[in-house]
């Protein structure tokens, strides 16, 4: 594979395992995804390797998902990476607050497989790709 058709590469963050396991299992034919199971493991991370989607949950230990988005938010080399959320929260308010946060997008869990792959390859422009 040459350096113009990497994969591109997606971290997933989210305390609950089986979440992780489910979203690597969708997208990994098509993409590197890497696993956090927390806020503060995927800023470690992301200090490593370059990212150009991170798929984030809102409800976490320590640090929840809008504080993390805030956080890289105001960093100068993270600001750009794309978010979208994966989350169980469907209330309009969670929602409202996440998208005032610049989130690329907000999927409910449980969530339809076509759906994630769907909003993933539109926010990385990725409809051309092969599959």
């Amino acid at each position: 594979m040459t350096e113009t058709s990497r994969k591109k590469v997606i971290l997933a963050v989210d305390d609950m395992a089986l979440s992780l396991t489910t979203i690597r299992t969708i997208l990994s034919p098509e993409y590197d995804v890497r696993l956090a199971k927390s806020a503060s493991l995927a800023l470690e991370m992301l200090k490593q390797i370059k990212v150009d989607l991170i798929l984030l949950d809102i409800e976490m230990p320590e640090i929840s998902g809008l504080e993390f988005l805030g956080l890289l938010k105001r960093n100068p080399d993270l600001k750009d990476i794309p978010v979208i959320f994966v989350t169980s929260h469907a209330n309009p308010q969670f929602i409202d607050q996440a998208m005032a946060f610049e989130a690329e997008g907000y999927i409910v869990k449980p969530f339809v497989p076509a759906a994630l792959i769907k909003r993933v390859k539109s926010v990385l422009n990725d409809e051309e790709s092969s599959g």
